[in-house]
């Protein structure tokens, strides 16, 4: 499974070395950080994983799954919603004087009033998969069986317990905090479909690029992990 993501990561990384090749629009430019964005994401789970750390990757996997959902969302109306995501501003990130007085104990700067939150858009992140199905068939499916998981893992959920305890029979308690190889195949098989569908959406942007090599590392990692769905991309 390392192997496969490797070839899957040189595939992503190939057009970004060579420089890429956009066309001149909204939509290719929004593909082209999230498909920069999937390389790096990429890269860091392969790196945990060989080290044994996959529940950790885990946590890297589900802001991949994030960003696949949100570009086959994207994908299904390019010019507006390339738009919209390249114009949103966070107005709840802290600016640097609230930083620095939050770290040196001092006041904060007084301010007018608490930005509240915001959304790039007005959906939730389920109701954006549903739309984003018209674009990639099969999306729901796979979110029902993997997403939930993942949140576990990102919001240390009493589900997930049991990767960082083990109750002995004998009542003594060990503590799992060392590096473990389980978990490593079936986090490195999803971070392959994430990044495989995220490219073929920045492509269906505007992106140059070649998707044979990753729609081929991803089946030969369905085939190993012995999972019999995948999202098939539109054309």
């Amino acid at each position: 499974m390392v192997a496969e993501t490797r070839t899957a990561l040189a595939a992503l990384r190939e057009p970004l070395e060579a420089g890429l090749e956009l066309d001149n629009s909204a939509p290719a430019f929004l593909g082209s950080l999230f498909l920069i964005r999937c390389a790096r994401n990429l890269a860091a789970v392969l790196t945990l994983c060989e080290a044994g750390w996959a529940p950790e990757a885990q946590t890297l996997l589900r802001a991949m799954v994030e960003d696949m959902v949100t570009l086959a969302y994207i994908s299904t109306g390019p010019d507006d919603l390339s738009k919209q995501w390249l114009s949103f501003e966070n107005q709840r990130l802290p600016d640097r004087a609230d930083v620095m007085a939050a770290f040196a104990g001092t006041p904060l700067p007084e301010r007018t009033g608490k930005p509240k939150y915001e959304r790039w858009t007005k959906l939730s992140f389920n109701a954006m998969a549903q739309r984003a199905e018209q674009a990639v068939p099969g999306l729901g499916d796979y979110l029902q069986y993997v997403y939930p998981i993942l949140s576990d893992r990102a919001h240390g959920n009493t589900s997930a317990s049991g990767i960082y305890i083990r109750a002995h029979a004998d009542g003594s308690v060990e503590p799992l905090f060392r590096p473990s190889g389980s978990q490593v195949g079936i986090t490195l098989c999803n971070a392959i479909t994430a990044s495989y569908t995220t490219a073929d959406r920045a492509l269906a942007l505007g992106v140059e690029l070649d998707l044979e090599r990753l729609e081929s590392a991803e089946r030969r990692a369905f085939r190993a992990c012995g999972l019999h769905y995948a999202i098939e991309p539109a054309g």
